[in-house]
């Protein structure tokens, strides 16, 4: 296996300053000392991977480094700016030095994927990865043989989310149903503002607390208490405006 020295020389722009290894973040677009700090050789190499050899940047993922105290969160890239609710990071990327033993981080990793809602984690010192998935709050663990295994496991959560485009693209047309399923996902409580018309309305609604009961749909005007809820009838509804955290 080529070292990890030898892969970053090839793979990122290094240059010295004063006797110091510097490159520049190809994600925060700054520059970083490299010297001294062997988990950010191994986080640079990652990102490299992620940017130029995984498929998925920028079509499919966007990426965000030192996010939320995580070392790297992947995220689902926006593909509508209409349709832009709050999502829990699609992966949850934790680096360390080249010598340190993995499965002593795991705990924390799990802490991690539990208090951001992630589903899927990754623990990686160049030479070995070892992946973590959540499932009804029990987590499994398995070595992965190399990087190229970790697209398909973005691909298989943040293919959920393309199906909420999808009903989206549905309910800024029209259909009911479509908007039925995404107020209740999305607009349960005050996360998210959930933009709408009425038929005959002149001006779109912002809602958020959506309950839906005896074909009435009951909600909230966002950022304004009122001790009764609105409502409208299901055949009123005109059409889905937007969604936005």
């Amino acid at each position: 296996m080529t070292s990890l020295s030898e892969e970053i020389s090839k793979k990122l722009n290094i240059y010295n300053k004063n006797y110091t290894e510097y490159t520049k973040c190809l994600v925060r677009d700054k520059e970083i000392i490299l010297d001294g700090k062997p988990e950010e050789k191994v986080r640079q190499f990652f990102i490299y991977f992620l940017i130029n050899q995984s498929g998925l940047f920028p079509n499919e993922i966007d990426i965000k480094v030192e996010s939320n105290n995580h070392d790297i969160e992947l995220y689902k890239t926006v593909k509508n700016k209409n349709f832009k609710p709050y999502y829990s990071p699609l992966m949850i990327v934790e680096v360390k030095r080249e010598e340190e033993n993995l499965h002593n981080h795991e705990k924390q990793l799990e802490r991690y994927l539990t208090n951001s809602c992630s589903e899927i984690g990754i623990l990686y010192n160049y030479h070995q990865i070892i992946a973590y998935l959540k499932k009804d709050a029990v987590f499994t663990s398995r070595y992965l043989k190399s990087l190229g295994d970790i697209p398909p496991l973005i691909l298989q959560i943040s293919n959920s989310t393309q199906n909420d485009l999808l009903d989206f693209e549905k309910a800024v047309n029209g259909n009911f149903d479509s908007f039925n399923y995404l107020a209740k996902k999305y607009g349960k409580y005050a996360l998210n503002t959930i933009t709408f018309r009425l038929k005959g309305g002149q001006l779109p609604i912002a809602g958020c607390f959506f309950r839906f009961k005896d074909n009435k749909v009951y909600y909230d005007i966002y950022g304004k208490f009122c001790k009764k809820q609105q409502s409208f009838n299901y055949q009123d509804f005109e059409k889905l405006v937007s969604i936005t955290y």
